[in-house]
C-alpha cells in the first residue's frame, strides 16, 4: 500500500495506569516513514496476554481511524488518525496485575505492543524521567538516533528502579521524547535492566522541551492522579522542568532525587550517583 511504501513502521501503544473499577482502555497509533504517514482505515487484529502469561486472547479485528471518522478523545488521547480505541471494560475487564496487548495490522504483519497496569488499593508509584535522568547524557539518544549505539545508563540507575519494585512501587517512566519513540525507548529500558513499568511519551512527532515538557508531565501526573487517585511517591528527574513538575504534582520534596543538579530544587535532593540511593 502507499503507507507501506512510504517507510518503515513506527507503530506505537500507549501504556496506562488503571484501576480494577475504571475505565480500561487499549489505544495504539499506526503509521509509517520519516513524516509519520497514518495508516488509515485498516483492520488491525488485536490479542490480549492476561497478566503477562499464559495463553494470548484473540479480541478481535479493529479498524483504524481516518479523518472523517474519528474517535472522540479520550484518556487525554485526541484522535489524529491512523488509531484504534478498545474498550476493555465490554466483557473483556481486566483484574489487579500487569497485561500486555499486542497489535498486528492484517495487511503486513506489523505491530505495536502496550502495557496495561492495573493498580491495587494503596498502590505507590515513583516517576522517572529518561533523559539525562537515567541516559548518561540529556541529548545522549540523538546519537542513536544517528545510527550510533544506545546511549548508556548510569551506574546505579537501573539498579535503584528496581530496589523500588521490589518494596512494591510501580515505575512510571514519563519522558517528553516524541510518541514515535516509545518502541525504541522500551527496548532501552529493557536491555539496560530495568525493571518493567509504565512508558508514556509526548503526542506529537516533536517531543517536548524546557517549559512545554513540564506542562506536558504535569498533564500527565494530572491524568495519573484523576485516573487512579494516585499522587508518585517518589520522583526523579535532572533539570528545572523535573522540579516545577514534581512540585506542581504535589510529591514530598524530601522524595524528589535530582542527578546533577544545582539551583532552587525546591525541598528535592541532589544526587550524583545512583549507587548511593539503592
Amino acid at each position: 500500500s502507499r503507507h507501506v511504501a512510504s517507510g518503515w513502521p513506527r507503530h506505537r501503544g500507549r501504556d496506562l495506569f488503571v484501576r480494577a473499577e475504571g475505565p480500561q482502555w487499549a489505544i495504539a497509533k499506526f503509521a509509517y516513514g520519516p513524516q509519520d504517514d497514518d495508516l488509515e482505515d485498516e483492520d488491525v487484529e488485536a490479542y490480549l496476554l492476561r497478566g503477562c502469561s499464559g495463553d494470548w486472547e484473540r479480541l478481535g479485528a479493529f479498524r483504524t481511524s481516518d479523518d472523517d471518522h474519528l474517535h472522540p478523545t479520550t484518556e487525554g488521547i485526541p484522535d489524529t488518525g491512523g488509531r484504534v480505541y478498545l474498550d476493555l471494560t465490554a466483557g473483556r475487564r481486566l483484574e489487579v496485575g500487569r497485561h500486555r496487548v499486542h497489535l498486528a495490522v492484517a495487511g503486513d504483519g506489523t505491530s505495536a505492543d502496550l502495557f496495561i497496569e492495573v493498580l491495587p488499593p494503596g498502590a505507590r508509584v515513583a516517576v522517572s524521567d529518561i533523559d539525562g535522568t537515567l541516559t548518561s547524557g540529556e541529548v545522549a539518544v540523538v546519537g542513536e538516533l544517528l545510527g550510533g549505539a544506545p546511549p548508556a545508563a548510569h551506574p546505579g540507575a537501573a539498579e535503584a528502579m528496581h530496589a523500588l519494585a521490589g518494596s512494591g512501587v510501580y515505575l512510571f517512566y514519563l519522558t517528553a521524547r516524541p510518541e514515535w519513540l516509545v518502541g525504541s525507548t522500551r527496548v532501552w529500558l529493557r536491555e539496560q535492566g530495568f525493571p518493567p513499568g509504565i512508558l508514556h511519551t509526548t503526542l506529537g512527532v516533536t517531543g517536548a522541551f524546557g517549559r512545554a515538557a513540564a506542562s506536558y508531565k504535569t498533564i500527565e501526573l494530572g491524568w495519573l492522579k484523576a485516573r487512579t487517585g494516585v499522587v508518585p511517591s517518589f520522583g526523579f528527574g535532572n533539570m528545572p522542568s523535573d522540579v516545577a513538575t514534581y512540585t506542581a504534582a504535589g510529591i514530598a520534596p524530601s522524595h524528589c532525587y535530582y542527578h546533577e543538579l544545582g539551583g532552587d530544587l525546591r525541598g528535592g535532593v541532589r544526587h550524583d550517583d545512583y549507587r548511593g540511593l539503592a
